[in-house]
């Protein structure tokens, strides 16, 4: 029931919009006979309901033509009776329910991957039909016969290459719109990877310090000799263990969802950059900032480790973007200094006080708040940065600032770890 009653809609768009575009037409002949944009538009939803008969759509648009035709006839001419207007309007509706039977004797909906078949075949049905309708209608005006065939021929020609252009043009931006929709996604999910591997090595390092915790637990157990601070203590010690098995399957799971990568997959410099600004830039659009972001390099090189180097550079990006108040530039740079690849982000954002410099990568310090909440940052986000850098990359990351002028955030990899 619910697919009859798709079909009965989508014949009602067709019919309805057929309808009104054929009210945008021309009267060549200065008779009731017309060259009207209907039937480029019924062409065009013809090719794109392919599950709608081509046969009953025509039929039932030529019934709705012909109706709505004698319609406005009558309203604009009171005095004129149906059986008066039913001859003027009649060849019209017998054009489209033959244009319809050519259309699909012809298969033209198979023939759109050759235009030039395409457009001979539909030139044919539109021309036959509309000489169809002349000769039902027997009045050409002041015009003879070979100059209403001639302006019939051509007429059908330029609906034809112009329906052709339509179909390929709307397809364009179609196939456009969908590979941007893509490559959005695409993007979106390398981000959301990226996040979700920085957290994993934060996972993992607390799972040795849970470790550690558990050993020293346990050595304390073994020097107490009051029983029972030694009980406390192996209660703790247990504890942690438990803890510790937790904290072993959410990695393991984590880990098990997202598989390492297949070696040969790579990702450019450029690449990193493109899918770093293309989400960024909503990040600084939904913050109502006028900010502009530069990305230079001056290697572009294919590297293996992109997830966690694109989660390194979009924390300090975000951070920069959160230290910046309403307007502002932000550049990422890229070179190779000998065998070390070095990126640094800088913006001229409020900078960070001479004293905080040395705490700024300490886990919980932050200078910033929700003004709207007064509640503080986490003040996390650089401490991940230098433990991915530090740990996963083996390289070192430092920090420059002038107040209310700049702040350099500087990335050193050695290339060995990073391709």
């Amino acid at each position: 029931m619910t697919k009859v009653k798709k079909r009965i809609e989508k014949l009602f768009v067709i019919s309805m919009v057929t309808v009104f575009m054929g009210q945008i037409y021309l009267s060549p002949f200065s008779t009731t006979f017309r060259f009207s944009l209907g039937v480029v538009t019924l062409s065009l939803l013809l090719i794109y309901f392919k599950d709608i008969s081509v046969i009953t759509a025509a039929n039932i648009v030529g019934i709705w033509v012909f109706l709505f035709r004698c319609f406005v006839y009558m309203v604009s001419h009171p005095s004129v009776s149906l059986e008066q207007v039913i001859p003027l309007y009649y060849p019209v509706g017998i054009f489209y329910i033959l244009f319809g039977i050519l259309f699909k004797i012809l298969d033209i909906r198979n023939k759109l991957n050759r235009s030039i078949v395409f457009t001979a075949s539909l030139w044919f049905c539109d021309s036959v039909s509309n000489m169809v309708e002349v000769f039902l209608r027997k009045e050409m005006g002041v015009y003879s016969f070979e100059r209403v065939i001639l302006a019939i021929i051509l007429i059908g020609m330029i609906r034809a290459v112009f329906t052709i252009y339509i179909y390929h043009g709307v397809s364009y931006y179609k196939d456009r719109y969908d590979r941007e929709q893509r490559e959005k996604k695409y993007r979106e999910l390398v981000l959301l990877i990226a996040n979700l591997k920085a957290e994993l090595f934060f996972l993992r390092k607390s799972t040795l310090d849970i470790e550690n915790a558990m050993n020293k637990s346990y050595d304390l157990y073994e020097k107490l000799e009051q029983s029972t601070l030694r009980d406390e203590a192996l209660l703790v010690a247990k504890d942690i263990h438990e803890i510790k098995k937790d904290y072993i399957r959410v990695v393991t799971g984590i880990e098990k969802t997202l598989q390492e990568e297949n070696a040969s997959l790579l990702m450019s410099i450029e690449e990193i950059f493109k899918i770093i600004k293309g989400n960024t830039q909503k990040f600084i659009d939904i913050q109502n900032k006028n900010i502009i972001l530069r990305f230079k390099y001056k290697n572009d090189f294919k590297i293996s480790q992109f997830y966690p180097l694109i989660s390194i550079l979009n924390n300090l990006i975000i951070n920069s973007i959160e230290s910046l108040e309403d307007v502002g530039v932000i550049t990422v740079t890229e070179k190779i200094d000998g065998e070390n690849c070095v990126l640094q982000v800088q913006d001229n954002g409020s900078g960070i006080e001479e004293e905080d410099i040395d705490l700024v990568f300490e886990p919980g310090f932050s200078t910033k708040f929700d003004r709207i909440t007064g509640e503080m940052s986490t003040g996390i986000g650089l401490t991940h940065v230098m433990h991915i850098v530090e740990n996963h990359f083996n390289g070192k990351i430092s920090v420059e600032s002038e107040k209310n002028k700049k702040t350099v955030f500087t990335i050193t990899i050695p290339m060995k770890t990073i391709i």
